[in-house]
């Protein structure tokens, strides 16, 4: 749930406007910071628009509907919570004092509703990633501007011992006078003077984009621009070809192509360079960015062209009390369309939380009884020596049980025959002193289950590594399956194992490529046809007819139209009665069943 629009901060001196989006470690919005002006008229009042950045961790956070306070549901999350809020405010508090005319500047931090928040200044334009869905690939002189600018800013933050470690396309704003702007430093890091690290955020990894160095902590416990310089040439590769490459990770065994294989208009020159800066060992790249740019040949002067594309935030609904209620989760919409009905993330975060209470018992349980199964199997056929394999595994079998807190299973013929209790065929079990009653059998069992309760000990701290590290493992192999639900269920086991900063990582990972399939599934739905403001024009291939839709693959115009064609007022669409509907870029009817366009 966000906070509603028209909210205030501070005592009144930031208001909230907008959503603009939501990731899984908070949600931004688009506002206003109430300041005074001193100027040759004096002193005046003016609204200055702004960003504001709210910590909520999407899978633990919830908000208070009267007090609009955060409130954390599960013990695992306030761990985290409250070590990762600390972290980022010490992290922003440091990008305050950062200023540079191609970074987006940080003007404030403040705690408030027991959570953080940054105010930063606002940005009117959209991302590079934006741009090149909207335009396509381009060309080589604007994405060497670009990089440029760029450049500049990350030699300058380099200089401060500060590495980005997630640039993209999606973190690199073009403002309305055509100039690219650098944001979320949201996972950036600090050095001292001994190059020793003395800030963490949490790790993240932008598919694509991401050093191989930064899968690995240790990789950059140590100042060292290479990430940045990878990440830099990553984008340039993905802003000339259209393509994302290949994770560095995988590209042992899956090389990426040559940038002019995919655009043959990419000069040689600027083609070195992206392959000298994306090499995946970091000592062959570049050591600095100023001997990258060096390299490339910049343009002596910048074209003043204003960008006329502008970003907008999807709409969010409001209730009565004009409480937003949060619609930008796709995960939220799935299978019912754009006007479906929608569960509260508030209910979905609940169930998902029953399913793990339920599944992970139940997957021990299993893991439990299978490893009975197999070496009570050992023993009807003899073993050599006579030692039975249930005893020599029964510290697996127990590692497994102690984690669930369920009692071990022991086998029936093996409770009948040593222990003389009661068996599934009869009501008293024969023992070498003699019958056993039934209610004597009873109150043995009962005795032996409070015994084995208590002789239970805790699974050891290398126990635990060896299962949360199975669980890992396994989620990973499932996501890159696609199998995202039961790659999600594996990385929640194993945050309620031991909390980390991988399990989370991997969990909201997930959760983003399962949005990018769902993305990339819906627009396949769609012949594309052009730009139209924010949309694309797109030909449904189901039934043959035009509509619009947006960056996500939602139909934002309805694709039941007969025809497309310009208008003065935006976009004319042909109906079935040969009217037509008139819509503006901002996909609003203007226009109904008028005779001429």
């Amino acid at each position: 749930m966000h906070l509603p629009k028209g909210h205030y901060l501070q005592k009144g001196k930031y208001r909230i406007a907008d959503v603009i989006g939501q990731g899984g470690f908070g949600i931004t919005y688009s506002g206003t910071w109430s300041t005074e002006v001193k100027g040759n008229l004096g002193t005046v009042k003016t609204d200055v628009p702004v960003c504001i950045k709210e910590y909520f961790f999407k899978d633990y956070c919830l908000r208070d509907s009267d007090t609009l306070r955060v409130k954390v549901h599960s013990e695992t999350g306030k761990i985290l919570f409250a070590k990762f809020k600390e972290k980022l405010i010490k992290e922003a508090k440091i990008l305050s004092e950062v200023h540079h005319p191609y970074i987006v500047n940080v003007l404030e931090v403040f705690e408030e509703n027991d959570t953080a928040y940054i105010a930063m200044e606002h940005i009117q334009g959209c991302s590079l990633k934006y741009m090149l869905e909207t335009e396509g690939v381009l060309p080589e002189k604007k994405v060497l501007k670009y990089v440029y600018q760029i450049g500049q800013a990350l030699e300058f933050v380099h200089q401060k011992s500060i590495i980005h470690l997630d640039i993209k396309p999606n973190n690199i704003l073009i403002d309305k006078r055509n100039n690219a702007r650098l944001i979320d430093f949201g996972v950036s890091k600090r050095y001292d003077v001994e190059q020793q690290e003395t800030s963490t955020t949490m790790l993240t990894l932008s598919k694509g984009f991401a050093a191989i160095e930064q899968y690995d902590a240790e990789g950059i416990q140590n100042f060292s621009p290479c990430p940045d310089i990878y990440s830099l040439g990553a984008t340039m590769y993905n802003l000339l070809t259209g393509v994302i490459p290949t994770e560095s990770i995988l590209r042992v065994t899956r090389p990426i192509a040559k940038p002019s294989e995919l655009n043959k208009a990419i000069t040689p020159q600027t083609e070195t360079v992206i392959i000298k800066a994306m090499q995946v060992d970091p000592a062959k790249r570049y050591q600095s960015v100023m001997q990258m740019l060096n390299e490339l040949d910049i343009p002596s002067y910048f074209e003043e062209a204003e960008n006329n594309l502008s970003e907008q935030s999807e709409p969010v609904a409001t209730d009565r009390n004009d409480n937003t209620v949060d619609h930008s989760d796709s995960r939220l919409k799935r299978d019912k369309g754009q006007f479906g009905d929608r569960k509260s993330s508030e209910n979905v975060r609940a169930g998902k939380k029953r399913k793990r209470r339920v599944l992970i018992p139940v997957f021990i349980i299993f893991a439990a009884i299978f490893g009975w199964a197999v070496t009570y199997m050992f023993d009807l056929n003899g073993s050599e020596g006579g030692v039975s394999s249930l005893t020599a595994n029964s510290d697996s079998t127990r590692m497994l049980v102690n984690v669930g807190s369920v009692r071990p299973v022991e086998p029936p013929g093996q409770i009948a025959h040593e222990n003389g209790l009661p068996n599934d065929t009869g009501t008293t079990t024969n023992t070498p002193n003699g019958r056993m009653s039934k209610e004597t059998a009873e109150k043995e069992t009962a005795r032996k289950e409070t015994d084995s309760g208590t002789e239970e000990t805790k699974p050891t701290e290398e126990e635990i590594d060896v299962m949360y590290a199975s669980l890992i493992a396994s989620g990973k192999t499932k996501m890159e399956q696609k199998k995202y639900a039961e790659a999600r269920e594996d990385f929640a086991a194993a945050k309620d194992l031991k909390v980390t900063e991988e399990a989370l990582r991997l969990s909201i990972t997930c959760d983003e490529r399962e949005e990018e399939q769902q993305i990339s599934e819906r627009k396949a739905l769609y012949e594309a046809k052009y730009p139209f403001g924010n949309f694309m024009i797109v030909r449904k291939i189901s039934n043959g007819r035009y509509g619009a839709i947006d960056s996500k693959g939602n139909e934002r115009i309805e694709a039941v139209y007969l025809s497309v064609a310009p208008s003065p007022n935006g976009r004319a669409f042909e109906r079935e009665d040969h009217l037509y509907d008139i819509y503006d870029v901002n996909g609003m009817r203007v226009g109904n069943g008028l005779t001429t366009y």
